[in-house]
């Protein structure tokens, strides 16, 4: 889990067009598989368990959007802008 001020830094910074390996020096490879299209880094967590989590959606290894979500439990993909 990344600290807050990571947390700010994270919403303001663009990752689009950057490379798996730039992401991986940037953020750590956090537990993804490097062959997956959509890579998650949890943000945060609150004692209500609502996780703030980095989606990451690359598209022939190019970042082809980031969103923040929030959610409870598991992470689902069917809910990706």
């Amino acid at each position: 889990m990344m600290n807050n001020i990571h947390l700010t830094t994270i919403a303001q910074t663009s990752f689009k067009g950057m490379s798996k390996q730039e992401i991986i020096r940037e953020l750590g490879d956090s537990f993804n598989f490097f062959p997956d299209d959509i890579w998650y880094y949890e943000l945060s967590k609150n004692w209500f368990g609502l996780k703030k989590v980095l989606c990451i959606v690359f598209e022939n290894d190019r970042v082809l959007f980031q969103c923040i979500k929030k959610t409870y439990g598991k992470i689902t993909t069917t809910r990706l802008p």
